[in-house]
């Protein structure tokens, strides 16, 4: 706006120098004093532009912020077991760029999830929650995302955790390790059998119910130790094997009341920025037009 009032008082300086009835005598240089004034003056000329431009203004901005979407945040903490923090950060990062692109059939296809989801969508991002200059970062990474309705937030988690999870390296390393932890689990039951028939046997031989033998004796000392290692071992891995997964949601996402956006105040900051700056131009044009007819009517005479 500066720039503009800088611009009609240069153009006065102009006029008034071509002006035949101008003084010569008085200085061309337009001071800080000569700038006010003539600022003001011009101002009150065009008051009602100027009015009008500010109620246009706020009217302007209080329209888009009822009909801009409101918006939410919400985000969510996720473990990575199989890939690194970086990849599955590049994978959201893909999903995002579909997401702008409006792609939606192809995220619904990849993601399993209606397409509804998407379009409510706004935005996926995702970021470390500690850079650790590791390809085996054992912290986490956080999905942040924006909808415009809270209620797809819980399928939108769902859908995000089956892309993750279900790509063919991913479904295969985890397959693999379920059936790794399997066989491991049928092992260690099968050793703890044995530990337990032989435990039985001892408890035989010290009943009198059955032959005695040195080494029974001495394994009868730490059989009850190993069980106990054995069912401590077997414990934990029929936990992996429970909760095995490619990816585990630490926090999912919440579900807010209040949007993140849009605001009124931004909005109608940038009403009345737009249309202050018409109505001065406005105003400018009709002032530089009335200027140049006086003009002509000056050099008619």
């Amino acid at each position: 706006m500066l720039v503009f009032i800088v611009i009609f008082a240069g153009s006065n300086k102009i006029f008034m120098s071509q002006d035949p009835k101008h003084n010569p005598s008085v200085s061309d240089d337009i001071d800080l004093l000569l700038l006010i004034e003539r600022s003001l003056a011009f101002f009150r000329r065009y008051i009602l532009i100027f009015i009008i431009a500010i109620v246009a203004g706020l009217a302007g901005g209080i329209y888009m912020y009822n009909y801009l979407p409101k918006v939410y945040r919400s985000s969510m903490v996720v473990h990575s077991f199989v890939l690194t923090n970086q990849e599955n950060i590049k994978i959201l990062d893909n999903w995002n760029d579909l997401l702008k692109k409006r792609e939606y059939a192809e995220l619904s296809a990849t993601l399993n999830s209606p397409e509804s989801v998407f379009r409510q969508t706004k935005n996926i991002q995702a970021e470390e929650i500690q850079k650790v200059f590791s390809t085996t970062n054992p912290n986490g990474f956080v999905v942040k995302v924006t909808v415009t309705d809270n209620a797809i937030l819980d399928e939108l988690q769902k859908a995000i955790v089956y892309g993750l999870e279900n790509s063919p390296y991913v479904k295969g390393r985890l397959d693999s390790r379920k059936e790794n932890l399997k066989v491991i689990i049928a092992k260690t039951s099968s050793e703890i059998q044995k530990l337990d028939s032989t435990k039985n046997t001892v408890e035989n031989i010290i009943e009198g119910k059955g032959k005695s033998s040195s080494t029974l004796i001495v394994e009868g000392a730490t059989i009850n130790k190993q069980m106990i290692e054995l069912n401590e071992k077997l414990l934990g891995y029929q936990d992996d094997l429970k909760f095995a997964a490619a990816v585990q949601v630490y926090q999912g996402f919440s579900k807010f009341s209040e949007p993140a956006g849009p605001h009124l105040l931004p909005w109608l900051f940038i009403g009345l920025v737009i249309f202050l700056t018409l109505g001065f131009l406005l105003a400018f044009l009709v002032h530089m037009s009335g200027k140049m007819r006086r003009r002509r009517l000056v050099q008619g005479v």
